[in-house]
């Protein structure tokens, strides 16, 4: 399995792992029962239960990823210093395989199997996830709080996003359902409307909070346009630092071209002071160019 291919196993680990590290849904609570309120609302609770953290670690998190061209199983590690760093290491067989590590400004990737390396800014990610990612970005979802996959000035503030009830859950979702039936409806006038967005118009995101204490607990991206979806779903929770977090987590992706399924253990977490985030790139590795 070469740069590419660990690349992508470690990539979507790394998706799912920026969003389960924060989700915070108790398995036991009491069934609440969801009641209307707006959005702003909304907005508002899930912000106020946001995690806020100076450092997080989680030690040890097994992985199965399946496609429809490899299979692996492996171990990764997760570092955050919150505004500064985030680091992300996998392993097979106790042997060192790659490490990523993200500042505000890069994202630095060093493959110990194949010698090589590459750092870049957050371009590579954002097309290869079709997410418009930046450090802030990922650390919203390690907060567990609310965040956009567009980089539109116009979701900052979610004024495109609507919220509606859907299985007992709250749902934020980055169109309004009544836009998006009138685009579906009308093919012509949505393919005039996914190019004056850069063809994302068609791209839904939809985060699902409790009730109970309005964490996330779902993740849903459709790429209606080319008929790809990537959903997250997080169960076996377990009590740390008095909040609550998923043991365990299943992701899948499919597209025309590709299935992917990816099944995650986690434990071992920590909110103590992290002192390394180190990651070195011996001088005879190659640079490799991922434009």
């Amino acid at each position: 399995m070469g740069f590419g291919k660990y690349f992508k196993v470690l990539v979507f680990a790394f998706a799912s792992l920026i969003v389960v590290s924060a989700c915070k849904t108790p398995s036991e609570l009491p069934i609440v029962e969801a009641r209307t309120i707006s959005t702003n609302k909304l907005l508002k609770r899930i912000e106020q239960n946001a995690f806020d953290y100076k450092y997080l670690t989680v030690k040890r998190i097994n992985c199965n990823f399946v496609s429809s061209q490899s299979k692996a199983t492996f171990k990764i590690n997760l570092k955050a210093q919150k505004d500064e760093k985030i680091l992300v290491s996998i392993s097979k067989l106790n042997i060192p395989v790659g490490r990523v590590l993200l500042t505000p400004d890069s994202v630095k990737y060093v493959n110990y199997i194949d010698h090589n390396f590459f750092i870049d800014d957050y371009s590579y990610l954002s097309s290869f996830l079709h997410i418009d990612l930046d450090f802030a970005t990922i650390q919203s979802i390690i907060a567990n709080n609310a965040f956009s996959y567009r980089n539109d000035p116009r979701d900052k503030d979610f004024k495109t996003f609507d919220s509606f009830i859907e299985d007992n859950q709250y749902v934020l979702q980055s169109e309004k359902t009544r836009k998006i039936s009138k685009l579906e409806e009308k093919e012509n006038k949505a393919e005039r409307h996914l190019k004056r967005l850069d063809d994302q118009a068609l791209i839904l995101q939809k985060m699902f909070f409790s009730p109970n204490n309005f964490a996330l607990n779902r993740l849903l991206i459709s790429d209606k346009s080319n008929n790809r979806n990537m959903n997250l779903v997080f169960d076996d929770y377990t009590e740390v630092e008095n909040k609550e977090y998923p043991g365990s987590i299943e992701m899948s992706f499919d597209s025309p071209e590709e299935e992917i399924t990816m099944k995650i253990r986690m434990s071992g977490f920590s909110t103590e002071k992290i002192s390394s985030f180190s990651i070195k790139i011996p001088e005879k590795y190659e640079e490799i160019r991922v434009d």
